[in-house]
C-alpha cells in the first residue's frame, strides 16, 4: 500500500483502547497546493516542539525565549493590538532602563515603590492641560494637581481643580484653604482636634483652642487645666541655674498665677543683677496732672461688677511690691500710699541740719541761697549715706562727684524727725520765755500774754 487517501476532507480516526473516543486529523477544505510533511526520525527531548523548515520538512526544537534579540529591539503589544492585562507575583519588579536604574517594586498587601538612584515621577509635559492625581473615596474625591498654566500646585477635594482647595502654592507662596471655609488653616493631634489653626476671618491664631475669643482675637493659647507655664522662652546663652523654678535656660516664661483662680504670672530668670526691663515708647507726650492725665506706663486696676468692671474702693489695695513674698509697699484705691515703715528715726542726729545738708549736696552750685546759718551745718555728704538718705554708688562715680539717688522712705523719716525736734525745741523755747516773763511781771499776767496770744503750755 503506497498511501492511505481520505477523500474530501474526511478524518484519519485514531481511537483509544475500548473505541469510545479518538483523535483525529483532516485536511482544510480548501488547499492551494499539495504539502507532504516529513516527520523526524527520532524523538526530540523534553519539552521541543516540531519546527518546519518551510519545505515540508518537521523537525524536534526548542521554543525560542520572548526576549527581543538586542537592547531596544522590540515592543511588548502594539499600537492597534494591545494586551489586557499584566500579572506579576508577590514583590514583583519592573525594571527601566539599558542599566536599569528605575524599578517599580511591589510591597506585597502593601503597595509599589519607585526606587533607583534618583527616582523621578512626572504626569504630564510642557504642553499639558491640568493634570492630577486623584484619589476616590466613599463620599468625596480629593485630588493633588498641577494647574494648566503650571503656576499653582494644589491640594483639594472635588474633581475639578481650583474648585474646594485646601493648599496651595504658587507664585505669592503658600495658601492653606482658599476656599470659602471658615478655618483657613488647622493641624490636628490624637488628642486635639485644634492644636493649631488660623481663623483669617476674625484675625486669630490659636493654640488647642476651636473657638478663640472674636475680641481681641490675635493669639490665643489654651493650654488646659495645665498650671505650669503657657509661654517659655529660652536661650543657650543663659544658665542662672534656679531650677526650683524652671530649666536653666529659660529665662522668662508667662503662666497662670493661682492655680485655682488664674491670672498672670511673668517671671523672668538672669544670671546677673539685671534681670527685668520693660521699655515704652511713645509719639507724644501728655503733661495732664489729674485723674485724667497719660503716659508711657499705665498700671489699672479694676474690679469685677457683674459681668464687667468698677473702681475698688478707697482702702482696697491695688498695688503691691513684694520681696520674697512679703509685701513692702502698697498703693490703695484713693492713691495712698504704705510702706513697712521699718526704717530706724535719726534721733542721733540734729534732723533740721541733716535736712539742710541734704539740700545743699543734692542741689545744682549756685541754686540754694545760703545764709550765715549755712556755717552751722555739721553735716556732710558721707553723713547723708550713712544714715541712708542717700543711695549705695561705685567708687568710681564718687570720683566722678555723681550724686547718688535719695532713698525716699529714709528722707521722709527725717523730715518727721526733724518735726518732732523742732517741735521739742519750739516748747522748750516756749518755757524759757514763760519763767522770764514769770520773773519780769509775774506769773498772773505771764499767764494772761499766753492767752492772749492763744499759746498752750505742756503740763
Amino acid at each position: 500500500m503506497a498511501e492511505i487517501r481520505v477523500n474530501a476532507t474526511g478524518e484519519l480516526k485514531l481511537y483509544d483502547s475500548d473505541d469510545s473516543n479518538y483523535v483525529s486529523f483532516k485536511s482544510a477544505g480548501t488547499v492551494s497546493s499539495n504539502v507532504a510533511w516529513v516527520l523526524p526520525s527520532a524523538d526530540g527531548s523534553s519539552g521541543q516542539m516540531l519546527s518546519t523548515d518551510g519545505s515540508g520538512t518537521l523537525s524536534w526544537a526548542t521554543a525560542s525565549s520572548a526576549d527581543p534579540s538586542s537592547a531596544d529591539g522590540d515592543s511588548l503589544g502594539t499600537a492597534s493590538a494591545e494586551w489586557s492585562d499584566l500579572y506579576l507575583a508577590d514583590a514583583g519588579v519592573i525594571y527601566f532602563g539599558n542599566d536599569q536604574d528605575i524599578t517599580l517594586t511591589h510591597v506585597p498587601d502593601t503597595g509599589l515603590i519607585l526606587g533607583g538612584t534618583t527616582p523621578t515621577l512626572t504626569i504630564g509635559d510642557a504642553g499639558a492641560e491640568d493634570t492630577k492625581i486623584q484619589f476616590d473615596g466613599n463620599a468625596q474625591d480629593f485630588y493633588i494637581g498641577l494647574d494648566d498654566s503650571g503656576d499653582e500646585f494644589q491640594i483639594g477635594r472635588g474633581s475639578t481643580l481650583g474648585a474646594g482647595r485646601e493648599f496651595s502654592i504658587g507664585a505669592s507662596g503658600p495658601v492653606f484653604n482658599e476656599d470659602s471655609d471658615t478655618h483657613d488653616f488647622r493641624i490636628e493631634t490624637d488628642d486635639q482636634t485644634h492644636a493649631f489653626f488660623i481663623h483669617g476671618a476674625n484675625d486669630e491664631v490659636s493654640l488647642n483652642e476651636s473657638a478663640s475669643d472674636t475680641d481681641p482675637g490675635g493669639l490665643c493659647i489654651n493650654h488646659g487645666s495645665n498650671d505650669a507655664a503657657s509661654i517659655t522662652l529660652k536661650n543657650s546663652d543663659v544658665a542662672h541655674g534656679v531650677t526650683d523654678q524652671t530649666e536653666t535656660d529659660s529665662y522668662a516664661f508667662i503662666g497662670k498665677n493661682a492655680a485655682a483662680n488664674g491670672g498672670l504670672l511673668f517671671m523672668s530668670f538672669s544670671e546677673g543683677d539685671n534681670c527685668h526691663t520693660h521699655e515704652a515708647f511713645a509719639t507724644s507726650s501728655n503733661t495732664t496732672q489729674n485723674g485724667s492725665g497719660g503716659g508711657p506706663f499705665k498700671m489699672n486696676g479694676r474690679k469685677k461688677s457683674g459681668t464687667g468692671a468698677t473702681a475698688f474702693g478707697s482702702g482696697d489695695n491695688v498695688f503691691l511690691v513684694q520681696n520674697n513674698g512679703q509685701t513692702d509697699f502698697i498703693v490703695d484705691g484713693n492713691g495712698d500710699i504704705f510702706y513697712d515703715g521699718s526704717a530706724s528715726a535719726y534721733d542721733s542726729y540734729d534732723d533740721a541740719q541733716l535736712v539742710r545738708a541734704f539740700d545743699i549736696a543734692k542741689s545744682t552750685p549756685g541754686t540754694i541761697i545760703q545764709s550765715k546759718w549755712d556755717d552751722f551745718v555739721q553735716y556732710k555728704y558721707d553723713d547723708l549715706r550713712e544714715a541712708g538718705i542717700l543711695g549705695n554708688q561705685t567708687k568710681e562715680d564718687d570720683e566722678k562727684g555723681i550724686i547718688p539717688f535719695t532713698c525716699v522712705t529714709k528722707l521722709q523719716k527725717l523730715h518727721n524727725g526733724a518735726i518732732w525736734q523742732q517741735y521739742e525745741k519750739h516748747n522748750q523755747l516756749l518755757e524759757a520765755v514763760y519763767d522770764l516773763a514769770t520773773i519780769a511781771v509775774g506769773e498772773e499776767k505771764a499767764n494772761a500774754i499766753l492767752d492772749k496770744h492763744e499759746v498752750k503750755r505742756l503740763q
